[in-house]
């Protein structure tokens, strides 16, 4: 517990130092980013109305994204802007289901900024080879912002929610 209460008493100080240092033209230069920069929750759509399991995109303003899914895995690639409110995007990653996979997607980010929607084609990489199966598609996705909010008012401590087994909330009986 006292490595975390330092470990936390440390991350506020150098935030609060970095922060120091930050001008109003910081500011404005981030309000002039691209409106994909940001992190997203975005869903793939299977067809049928089934939908995978969600993902986490992070857009960095110097064209980088990291994809984590909802199973763990990783996948790291680049992004470029080509328009006001669109992006093109290739991501590279390994599955164990699949082997190693690219994904080439066109995005456009909605007027309010609030979300996305994509196409994209998925390519299988033969490890041995390094050739590709060519691209399979198109398949649509849509995203949501993630936007950064304040603690609530709390329902209990910590230590009541990790005795009470995180994730096991039981359904309420309908009589």
């Amino acid at each position: 517990m006292r490595k975390v209460a330092a470990s936390l008493a440390i991350l506020t100080l150098t935030g609060s130092v970095a922060m120091a240092g930050r001008t109003s033209s910081a500011q404005d230069a981030a309000s002039t980013l691209h409106p994909l920069v940001g992190v997203w929750e975005m869903r793939v759509d299977l067809g049928e109305g089934d939908t995978n399991c969600p993902a986490q995109l992070a857009f960095s303003p110097t064209g980088s994204v990291i994809d984590v899914d909802c199973e763990g895995v990783v996948a790291v690639g680049v992004w470029e802007p080509t328009g006001d409110r669109t992006a093109n995007l290739t991501i590279t990653s390994y599955n164990p289901d699949y082997g190693r996979y690219l994904i080439r997607a066109a995005i456009e980010v909605a007027a309010d900024g609030a979300s996305y929607s994509a196409s994209f084609t998925f390519e299988l990489i033969d490890e041995a080879t390094g050739n590709g199966t060519g691209q399979f598609g198109p398949g649509t996705t849509t995203a949501t912002r993630q936007n950064a909010e304040g603690p609530g008012t709390p329902e209990g401590t910590i230590s009541d929610m990790l005795t009470q087994g995180a994730g096991s909330v039981e359904a309420t009986p309908v009589a």
